[in-house]
């Protein structure tokens, strides 16, 4: 089963910090990570909040940046409440757990990425998403604050945790959708299309909604196509 990871980027207020925390303990997700908090995520109020949680608050990794927060994640899935035009799809929230398990064992780690109460993930960082998802709601205002997106994921998600039986991890190396990620990367070098074009972060987005079986015949394509443009034998 991949490991489901909460990443939250820039959090300002306790309570919120603390109310993730116990809609990840509810739902079975144990991995919290932090991008330069604004807060003191075991403080009081996050540790009233939390209630029952602080283990989570206590043993989350927190990190000076965005990138080294998500480097080695296998699918990154940013949030966002908002149409933007850095992903052409936005998926719904109740799309991901079919989404991750099709991937079967080709992934170990699941980061789904929240943004700041008041502006949310950035452009920039959108874009460093492999998939971008949203929840769907009736009305643009209210929006839901951040403590109440995460128990919305959470709650959908838990159709992994709850179910499924963790696994023996695999190796880095042997996870096959940052391996066709690299492998792909190669052919669109080839044929010089531009990584800051429109073609290129669209093939990409969408290789990373293909199943399991389609991620091994991809596979299969790209050790015959580097094996004979590159002699690549990986």
């Amino acid at each position: 089963m991949a490991r489901i990871i909460f990443v939250i980027v820039g959090i300002y207020r306790q309570e919120n910090a603390g109310a993730i925390a116990r809609a990840m303990k509810t739902m079975g997700i144990e991995f919290l990570r932090l991008v330069n908090p604004k807060c003191n995520h075991t403080g009081s109020k996050a540790l009233s909040t939390a209630h029952g949680s602080k283990d989570i608050l206590e043993k989350a990794m927190v990190f000076d940046s965005f990138e080294e927060a998500i480097m080695d994640l296998d699918l990154i899935v940013g949030t966002t409440a908002k149409k933007r035009s850095v992903h052409e799809d936005h998926h719904w929230v109740d799309d991901l757990p079919s989404i991750i398990l099709d991937k079967g064992d080709a992934i170990n780690t699941v980061g789904i990425i929240f943004g700041r109460e008041e502006s949310g993930l950035t452009n920039r960082e959108l874009s460093m998403c492999h998939l971008v998802s949203t929840i769907p709601m009736y009305t643009k205002y209210p929006s839901l604050n951040l403590g109440q997106a995460a128990m919305v994921y959470a709650t959908y998600l838990s159709k992994i945790t709850l179910t499924c039986k963790r696994k023996s991890v695999k190796d880095t190396e042997d996870v096959e959708l940052p391996v066709i990620r690299d492998k792909a990367n190669q052919i669109l070098t080839d044929a010089s299309i531009d990584p800051e074009g429109i073609l290129y972060p669209r093939i990409m987005e969408r290789l990373m909604l293909l199943k399991k079986d389609d991620i091994n015949l991809f596979h299969s394509f790209c050790k015959f196509y580097l094996k004979k443009y590159h002699n690549r034998i990986k």
